[in-house]
């Protein structure tokens, strides 16, 4: 692509041009010798120009300011895409005629009209796309682009201003037609994709942020590589243009099951609806269906993927149609939650089971508190309504590491995989980098969070700044109190207000100093940690400092550049804060969560009546061995029993699931009912593989160790087994502690009656159930 001096330095005409101001007048200096070089060789010239339509009518409606600042924002995605996807002309630059109005001339080598006009609809349809987030947000609507296109028919170059005016009327002219907003060239290549068929599918993971496993993946449809309509935000907008959406969403839909099919078992596929297209009288349950038959799949493995990019107008009729799925075994879930039209209205009505984050909430979370905050949020709300929740757009281990912490269930973005012609599985890398996001958010309540997920932004400034630079800074922002000297991105030093105030109030302070560069004057060896330093770490380095340096921030980076800050105050609050917590309901041994957690989630559960199984495990002869081995060994058994618990339930329950640990030997699981056998003979296999480690060779050969049981009298006691009761819990009435402690003495000492490593079941009715249902169970 071949811009001007003046283009290629960022220059956009100042918008506000009066609309009487002739292209030639705006065709001056390196311009216009381009454009007369070009016409004067034969060439091609081409303008494009494109318009907010009914300008006017949105100053007035929503202020001027409002108006003005869609324009510019156009300006700019308009210029953008020129540079980015027009390089093969030899002319190209744009200009800004007034504010809604942009020109874009073009020049080729030969005239192809048709050329012209399929690249300006390629141009209208990319620009209203990359505009439709500004409009939304400055004015809750799409924007309406139209726009014309018209050849510079010259005569050589002294015809050359003539033509320019013409094919700019000619322009002009069809842009404020209402044929302006058709997109004739692109609709062709439209109905030809969807008569042939020629819609691909590609598949993105969505993973298991507990076990690291794939649980469902993503349909994203393809047009036809290196068309226009290669890109799926183009290739919607035309077919909402040409109401066409239901029409290509079932030739999507159908590419997306093709290619799903040799599929793993179990594994989900979230197809994107259009909430028009559930309002499409032929959207049918039995279309969706005879494709899933076709393909050899079940209702139950498909989730329909709501975006919240477009409003949904008559929820009586899109609540009906989403019935009809919810009854035949299909999940729902809302796509872009943070975005769109009407936010956490529209997730209460739709009622989904999954949430998806919009990845503008999830991109720098790891650096962003506020993020952070919200996203927690919008987890209690989940977890208040039975719903679970997807974070989009993860592109670095840092954001990953920090929505583990959070508790969010599942994830997915580059980091986790691109999107790829077949379902496949996630690298070594990403598997490794969830296993340490776990073990981070195992440890929390020990403190072994991050560091950064108390940084801040950081305020910095160059190495090649001055001292009078910073202290006019530091004059200006008088609650900031120390700033980071950065080269290339890479922390050099620090400077602290309190220090530069000291140094400048000396004598001759100001004139030694104030004018040299802030190398002279810095902190050049500040505490600067990596990113995932835990907390008490950093706090640790923090104390070992000077007596002078003591209270100085601590610099946090990642891969070597400068991320955030953390005041020391901050990482002490939050020392407190987690000794707090530890203290209320962590078990001090494995960090698990104890008493008072268990029984919040176990009161959580019932107050949203959700069908819970509530599994007890228990050591058998844990006291001999901890009276025989030592206290040391008894903790490695203990740990090694929450360990085997742990990766049970993360391999084979589900992503609500939760683990805790009463106290001792004692330990209790929550999980679903049809979880409930293969997480309990995982661990039956593993502690009967494990537990013999524990032991000396002597006493795994004899079988049995010597002791003094609880009765105080000596014997010969089994090694260690471990024993599982399971209560199912209803929750349709209120259970009470009591209720559920007594049931669950009742199977656990059945269990333990039970020789070597077992687990058993209650086969009474489940607890909490109405009296009508309950009694025939009884039965």
């Amino acid at each position: 692509m071949q811009f001007s001096p003046r283009l290629e330095q960022g220059f956009i005409p100042e918008a506000g041009m009066p609309r009487g101001r002739h292209v030639p007048e705006l065709l001056r200096g390196p311009r216009r010798e381009l454009v007369a070089g070009h016409v004067g060789r034969g060439g091609f010239l081409g303008l494009v120009l494109l318009q907010i339509h009914d300008f006017s009518l949105l100053r007035r409606v929503f202020r001027p300011e409002v108006a003005e600042a869609l324009a510019e924002s156009l300006a700019g995605e308009v210029d953008q895409v020129a540079r980015e996807r027009l390089s093969g002309f030899p002319v190209c630059f744009v200009e800004t005629l007034e504010p809604s109005r942009v020109l874009v001339v073009l020049g080729g080598q030969a005239a192809v009209p048709e050329e012209l006009e399929r690249t300006a609809a390629a141009l209208r349809l990319e620009a209203r796309s990359r505009l439709r987030e500004a409009s939304v947000r400055l004015t809750g609507q799409d924007p309406e682009i139209r726009c014309g296109a018209a050849q510079v028919l010259a005569q050589g170059v002294a015809g050359l201003d003539v033509a320019l005016i013409a094919a700019l009327a000619e322009a002009s002219r069809q842009a404020g037609h209402a044929g302006g907003k058709t997109v004739a060239p692109a609709l062709r290549e439209f109905r030809e994709i969807l008569e042939l068929g020629r819609v691909r599918a590609v598949y993105q993971p969505i993973v298991n942020l507990r076990s690291g496993s794939v649980f469902a993946w993503e349909a994203l449809a393809r047009g036809p590589a290196g068309t226009t309509l290669a890109s799926p935000a183009m290739l919607f907008d035309v077919a909402e243009e040409a109401g066409a959406i239901f029409a290509l969403e079932k030739v999507c839909r159908e590419a997306a099951i093709r290619g799903f099919a040799p599929r793993e078992q179990g594994a989900k596929l979230f197809c994107n609806v259009h909430p028009r297209t559930l309002l499409d009288p032929a959207f049918t349950p039995g279309e969706t269906r005879r494709l899933l038959d076709k393909y050899g799949m079940e209702p139950r493995e498909v989730v329909l993927e709501i975006t919240e990019r477009h409003s949904v107008k008559d929820f009586n009729l899109f609540h009906r149609t989403l019935a009809h799925y919810r009854d035949a075994g299909y999940g729902v879930a809302v796509d872009d939650v943070g975005t769109g039209y009407s936010g956490l209205v529209s997730i209460a009505e739709i009622q989904p089971d999954f949430m998806k984050i919009d990845m503008s909430l999830v991109r720098g979370i790891d650096t962003n508190p506020v993020k952070r905050a919200l996203l927690e949020t919008l987890l209690t709300f989940a977890d208040k309504v039975g719903c679970r929740m997807v974070a989009e757009g993860i592109e670095t281990e840092a954001e990953l590491a920090c929505l583990i912490r959070l508790g969010v269930h599942f994830g997915q973005g580059y980091f986790l995989g691109r999107p790829a012609d077949a379902p496949s599985q996630p690298g070594e890398a990403c598997r490794l980098a969830i296993t340490r996001g776990a073990s981070q958010a195992a440890d929390g309540s020990k403190c072994s969070l991050p560091i950064n997920d108390l940084a801040e932004r950081p305020h910095q400034v160059p190495l090649a700044a001055t001292v009078g630079e910073v202290k006019q800074f530091f004059d200006g922002n008088e609650d900031i109190h120390a700033v980071a000297v950065v080269e290339a991105g890479r922390p050099e030093g620090l400077i602290m207000s309190h220090h530069l105030d000291r140094l400048l109030s000396s004598q001759y302070g100001l004139a030694l100093f104030l004018r040299r560069d802030v190398s002279r004057i810095m902190d050049c060896s500040p505490l600067a940690v990596e990113w995932d330093t835990p907390v008490e770490v950093a706090a640790q380095a923090a104390m070992a400092r000077d007596r002078d340096k003591l209270y100085d921030p601590i610099l946090v980076t990642c891969r070597g550049r400068l991320s955030g800050m953390v005041s020391v105050q901050k990482i002490l609050d939050t020392l407190a804060c987690v000794q707090v917590e530890m203290a209320k309901g962590a078990n001090p041994l494995t960090g698990l969560p104890g008493n008072v957690a268990i029984e919040r989630e176990i009161a959580r559960r019932a107050e949203s009546a959700r069908p819970t199984s509530f599994i007890y495990a228990d050591l058998d002869n844990f006291k001999v061995f901890n009276d025989v081995y030592g206290f040391q060994d008894g903790d490695k058994a203990i740990l090694m029993t929450a360990r085997i618990l742990g990766e049970a339930l993360a391999a084979h329950g589900g992503p609500d699931d939760f683990v805790g640990h009463v106290g001792g030997d004692d330990f209790v699981l929550l999980c679903q009912a049809d979880s409930v056998d293969p997480v309990c003979e995982a661990v039956v296999r593993a502690f009967a593989a494990a537990s013999p480690a524990l032991y000396s060779a002597e006493d795994r050969e004899r079988g049995y160790i010597e002791g003094q049981g609880r009765d105080g009298r000596e014997g010969r006691f089994d090694l260690l087994t471990i024993s599982i009761g399971v209560i199912d819990c209803a929750f349709a009435v209120p259970v009470t502690m009591d209720e559920l402690g007594l049931r669950a003495a009742a199977v656990k000492k059945y269990a333990k009656s039970r020789p070597g490593n077992s687990f058993v079941r209650d086969r009474r009715a489940p607890l909490g159930l109405v009296e009508e249902e309950a009694r025939p169970a009884r039965a």
